[in-house]
């Protein structure tokens, strides 16, 4: 669920690398550093810095950690300069300052060079009085010039964190960080560049994203006008939840009689600040009973998938945040291990949650229709106009508001919790250009090419796409035509898809799925493949049809009378299912583990996967939730309908919308760089990622999920429109009478 567009830069970063490290020196020397002779500085060695400066540091979305040849000569003799200030030998000192000085030729801000310059005379000052203290026959005049050293001794520090040429370049390890602790601690008042920079007219090219800050975080914070609203919020929905807590433990739960019969406890604002309770809603999230007329193996199905997806995730954001120090050897070597496709193919858990939504809608929609009794027929149907409509608001007013919450946390609050040589926001632009385009779920077509707000959520505009075209034609026809018809659309949608994905990946030359090869081939074509095939509905949408699919057949096999779902099938039949779904799901993941060893394919093997990949992962999830749902599941249903995973399935959409964030703080905020050792170092991570993610998905839930949708509920009460119930609401019953009377 996340987007790929940072590995773009990351080969071109690498690939400049290179051709600096065999690049000559910029400065040449007769005899020693400490000669005075003029400095031979010609006109190649402008040509390479200036492409250097044009190509990688005139893009201010493009981070870069100073790995240019301009610095390199100055870092690498950082510590001949610090022995040169200490023995006062002005001639070095000066040399650092024309140094400093050829900064000027290139497209570099005055307050980059002013910093530089600044260090550079300090040093000089440091040198001078060293100097004049050697020449120094008044015993008075040593606290003079101690008092002036002391003052300027600041520059051994800057000496001292900065950082050096590290080993391992040519494996990407361009990460020159040095010492955050050291960094941070010193504290210089220097002239003011800002202004500077506003005279000269030119934009900040050196401003990289690795700094070392003076000012406090918060004080940032505070003069960010939206930031301080996102905090004023949180600071509202906490009291919110504090009160509607107390107020159900202090009174509804004593007064329980009163509560349900007295109109006053029924007030919209009553209602209002109950839907916050921390009680209610964590107990219900807690709740796992299960019920044998609903399909009990999706739970498992859904938390597993999350899991597997946060495994991938936790790679790709470790690899995309240029905060590796063995990136290259890593990317070109993981793939060639058999095991590790599990990771390389965990785009397929999308593909998990794809299915279980159609499924899931297409069951109650089927339910409803089908199983409805002929005495209290359903007031809206499938085949009702009226009806889709009021399912597009209902669904948009279940997930958008805690979507938007995530996002306003995101750009603002997320940016300030946490700081580094790494530290940068989530969001690079603050979605100021693209938000509009999440909201209305048309982020995976519009304005990629500008902005890509909050990449992973182009999962939630491929699926409300498919619930804006797909679920009613489906389902329409199933309910019109017949069971023939259905699966006759079905099939064909599925081939259509298929056929088109074919197409596009011919003639645009792309692999035949999103993996990384030994030969890096998709890494050059991420941001072209995430366009055209990767976000696209009409590619994406075999899992959710499947899951349609699987939904109508489990209501029509089934009758109105039965009381679970259970449905007999020959012993043949369920070893055949098993067998052929067992066979399909290996397929879908190792089925091109060659290609990722090699980067090589034949073609008719990739028109094969590129054609029955996805639908063969589809098959083989569908086979698995119709076995488990049916009682032929056997010991696979017990472990995916466990009741533990009841709870961790009901916050699984808010884990879905956090993890990414979590992990990117995570990544960012480290004081050194990441280094890539073995699979069980990653699996030990993905765990602390999953802890991580669900706990803080728990109480965002807790806080706002639960609340906005019950929130909903009293504006919009799709149940009783929807079913044509009459049952009275049980807002303000205590929790555990609730339970108790659906018992």
């Amino acid at each position: 669920m996340g987007s790929f567009r940072r590995w773009k830069f990351l080969v071109a970063l690498i690939l400049s690398l290179i051709t600096i490290t065999n690049s000559k020196s910029s400065y040449k020397y007769d005899g020693s550093l400490f000669s005075s002779k003029e400095l031979d500085y010609d006109e190649t060695d402008t040509k390479a810095m200036g492409s250097v400066f044009s190509k990688y540091m005139a893009d201010s979305d493009a981070q870069l950690i100073l790995d240019l040849d301009v610095f390199r000569h100055f870092f690498n003799y950082a510590e001949a300069y610090r022995d040169g200030a200490e023995e006062g030998n002005l001639e070095l000192m000066k040399y650092a300052v024309e140094m400093v000085e050829k900064l000027r030729e290139f497209d570099i801000s005055m307050a980059c060079v002013g910093d530089m310059m600044h260090l550079a005379w300090t040093g000089v000052e440091y040198a001078t009085h060293v100097e004049e203290h050697k020449n120094c026959s008044d015993c008075k005049c040593t606290p003079l010039f101690q008092q002036k050293k002391s003052e300027r001794h600041w520059i051994f520090n800057v000496f001292d964190a900065m950082g050096k040429v590290p080993a391992g370049i040519m494996s990407g390890n361009n990460l020159w960080v040095g010492s955050w602790s050291t960094c941070r601690k010193i504290d210089v008042v220097k002239n003011a560049q800002g202004a500077t920079e506003a005279a000269v007219g030119t934009q900040s090219v050196c401003n990289v994203d690795v700094e070392c800050r003076a000012e406090s975080y918060s004080d940032a914070m505070s003069q960010n006008s939206f930031a301080m609203f996102a905090l004023y919020f949180l600071i509202a929905t906490v009291v919110l939840v504090a009160f509607g807590t107390l107020f159900e433990l202090l009174i509804v739960a004593k007064n329980p009689e009163e509560a349900e019969e007295s109109k006053a406890f029924k007030h919209w604002f009553i209602k209002f600040i109950m839907a916050f309770s921390m009680y209610s809603n964590g107990s219900e999230i807690l709740q796992s009973k299960k019920n044998d007329r609903e399909i009990n193996s999706l739970h498992g199905v859904r938390f597993l998938s999350m899991c597997w997806i946060i495994l991938g995730h936790t790679y790709y954001y470790i690899g995309t945040s240029l905060t590796t120090d063995n990136l290259v050897p890593t990317l070109i070597n993981f793939p060639k291990q058999f095991h590790t496709q599990i990771i390389v193919q965990a785009p397929l858990a999308v593909d998990s949650f794809f299915f279980l939504s159609g499924m899931l809608a297409a069951f109650s929609f089927f339910k409803k229709s089908m199983k409805a009794h002929p005495d209290h027929p359903p007031k809206l149907s499938a085949l009702n106009f009226i009806t889709w409509p009021m399912y597009y608001w209902k669904r948009f007013c279940r997930i958008t508001p805690t979507y938007a919450v995530v996002m306003l946390f995101d750009v603002t609050l997320f940016s300030y919790v946490s700081n580094g040589p790494f530290w940068r926001p989530i969001e690079k632009q603050g979605c100021r250009i693209a938000w509009w385009t999440n909201f209305i779920y048309m982020n995976n077509f519009l304005l990629q090419d500008k902005e890509c707000c909050m990449g992973w959520t182009w999962y939630l505009a491929n699926d409300m796409q498919f619930h804006w075209v797909l679920m009613p034609l489906l389902t329409i026809t199933f309910l019109k035509f017949g069971m023939k018809a259905g699966l006759g659309l079905s099939g064909g949608l599925v081939a259509l898809s298929s056929l088109i994905r074919l197409a596009i990946t011919l003639i645009k030359g792309y692999p035949p799925a999103p993996i990384l090869t030994a030969k890096l081939q998709i890494v050059h074509q991420l941001n072209d493949y995430w366009n055209d095939v990767y976000v696209r509905p009409y590619i994406r949408c075999t899992p959710f049809i499947v899951g349609v699919v699987v939904g109508y057949l489990l209501n029509a096999w089934t009758s109105r009378e039965q009381k679970d779902l259970k449905i007999k099938l020959e012993p043949k039949t369920v070893l055949i299912g098993w067998c052929c779904s067992t066979v399909l799901g290996l397929y879908a993941v190792f089925g091109l583990f060659w290609f990722a060893k090699t980067g090589d394919i034949s073609k008719p093997w990739e028109i094969l996967y590129t054609v029955f990949g996805t639908p063969a992962y589809a098959l083989a999830l569908g086979w698995v939730v119709f076995a488990c749902t049916t009682g032929n599941g056997g010991p696979v249903d017990t472990i995916l309908s466990w009741r533990l995973f009841v709870p961790l399935s009901k916050i699984t959409f808010c884990a879905y919308l956090l993890h990414p964030i979590m992990l990117q703080i995570y990544n960012l905020s480290r004081p050194q760089p990441f280094h890539f050792t073995t699979f069980v170092q990653m699996i030990r991570y993905t765990v602390e990622a999953v802890f991580a993610s669900y706990t803080l998905a728990f109480f965002f839930s807790l806080a706002f999920e639960k609340p906005f949708n019950k929130i909903d509920e009293m504006l919009f009460d799709s149940k009783k429109m929807m079913n044509g119930e009459k049952g009275k609401s049980n807002e303000m019953v205590p929790l555990n009478k609730r339970v108790r009377d659906s018992e």
